[in-house]
């Protein structure tokens, strides 16, 4: 009698025929299922793979069925099931089929590939399904100023801000490189306190420079003025504008009073001049009226009491205009003192100017011996540990950027990604300190070629 299932007798097929032979109706219903199971499961890989190409390392989990409805059987093709890697060439090596390249292609496409070589293989009238999926992502690298640079599993759905995680954050955890973090950290915060010093001499000297020139404004160097628009600088220049225009005022108001004082003087030394006039004709009246009494008392004409009154009256006269004249000469004298003291008071600031210029210009030299040598300490800890400086400055801004470097099409290229950029398999993740601290790393979202980094 002939066998309900001649394909048993095949000595290729009866090895990879599941057992389900001779049946009831009810288990080919079951391996109906089964089958239609693993069609759907293969469907949900596509699906939740989306787009992801395959490279080198990742690991596959395939299945291959055959549904034969004459018989109602699933086939399952053994040889073909199983975990596979893909190599370092981008390709397979599979039973039967043989070597199948798969780099560069969706799951979608391999399952397509591996149907089509069996059928064409075997010579099947019907094309198997295949079911494939991703067991193990090939891995990603992270280097650069990271605690723990090297070879990481990916996670579907990893960010970058993950992935630096996994590596243990930037900068690192041994306690010697913390230590020279903290010993860099004091480095750059001294020659920031010395900057931040140099500038407020700066803006000092040029106060005083703007004192000894008699400008009312403060004309600042250009290493102030690029930095005018910080809150600190624009203080500092307020502060040392508002303290010029307090000397002058103080200036104006004293040679004000000066030349107040002065013209009291001249009008005082005026009226005194115009007294003594009076009193000189006074007193030629006062001596023409004596010599005339004389002459009456030479004649006998008049009594000496007579003499006596008119001799009282020209000597108190001159006693007055004496009086005057000290005081026009003692006015005098007070207006020279006022004009030495306007000399004075403009000599006295110009001195106090001086002398804060010199003492500006001693301050100066030291802080520049002093920002010299912490800038070099600073460089020589660069160039000597560049992966242990601490990952933000003393302001708390990041003074790292972080690249990814993805193959894209065959060929490598540098994007600059945020902490909530995606990572792929195979990518490797570089922190890199930044050149200028002026410079950011650019937002998440935003990259360097203004494109989000894609397959």
């Amino acid at each position: 009698m002939q066998s309900a299932y001649p394909l048993h007798d095949d000595p290729i097929h009866a090895p990879l025929l599941i057992g389900f032979g001779r049946r009831p109706a009810l288990k080919a219903a079951r391996c109906l299922v089964t089958f239609l199971w693993w069609l759907c499961t293969a469907g949900l890989s596509v699906l939740y793979a989306g787009e992801y190409l395959l490279g080198p390392q990742d690991g596959l989990k395939i299945r291959v069925f055959e549904w034969r409805p004459s018989v109602g059987v699933a086939f399952e093709w053994v040889p073909l099931t199983g975990e596979f890697v893909v190599s370092a060439s981008g390709t397979l090596s599979l039973p039967i089929i043989g070597t199948v390249p798969v780099a560069g292609k969706t799951l979608e496409e391999v399952s397509d590939i591996i149907g089509e070589r069996l059928q064409q293989q075997i010579g099947l009238q019907k094309r198997p399904n295949a079911s494939v999926e991703i067991y193990n992502y090939r891995p990603f690298f992270v280097t650069g100023v990271v605690g723990t640079p090297g070879k990481y599993a990916y996670m579907p759905g990893l960010t970058v801000m993950q992935a630096l995680s996994m590596a243990g954050g930037t900068g690192s955890a041994d306690p010697k490189t913390l230590e020279l973090q903290r010993e860099a950290l004091v480095s750059h915060g001294s020659v920031r306190e010395l900057e931040a010093e140099r500038l407020g001499l700066l803006a000092r000297q040029a106060r005083v420079d703007a004192m000894l020139s008699g400008g009312a404004k403060i004309s600042y160097p250009p290493n102030i003025m690029s930095r005018a628009d910080r809150p600190a600088v624009a203080q500092m220049m307020g502060e040392e504008q508002a303290l010029l225009d307090s000397r002058l005022r103080s200036v104006s108001t004293e040679l004000t009073s000066i030349k107040q004082s002065k013209v009291l003087a001249k009008n005082q030394l005026d009226a005194l001049k115009l007294k003594e006039a009076s009193l000189a004709k006074q007193i030629d009246l006062a001596n023409k009226d004596l010599s005339s009494i004389n002459k009456l008392i030479s004649q006998g004409l008049t009594v000496s009491a007579r003499q006596l009154g008119a001799s009282q009256n020209v000597g108190d006269l001159e006693s007055r205009n004496l009086d005057v004249a000290l005081a026009v000469v003692k006015t005098q004298q007070d207006l020279a003192k006022l004009d030495q003291d306007a000399l004075d008071v403009n000599e006295k600031y110009r001195a106090n100017a001086l002398t804060e210029a010199s003492e500006l210009r001693d301050r100066l030299a030291a802080n520049d011996e002093k920002l010299r040598t912490s800038q070099a300490l600073v460089l020589n800890m660069e160039m000597r540990a560049p992966g242990v400086l601490p990952s933000t400055d003393t302001d708390g801004r990041p003074i790292t950027t972080t690249k990814i470097s993805r193959t894209v099409s065959g060929e490598i290229k540098n994007f600059t990604v945020g902490d909530n950029d995606l990572v792929l398999p195979g990518d490797v993740v570089r922190v890199e300190r930044m050149e200028n601290k002026a410079s950011a790393p650019a937002p998440s979202g935003r990259k360097e070629s203004g494109k989000t980094p894609s397959q």
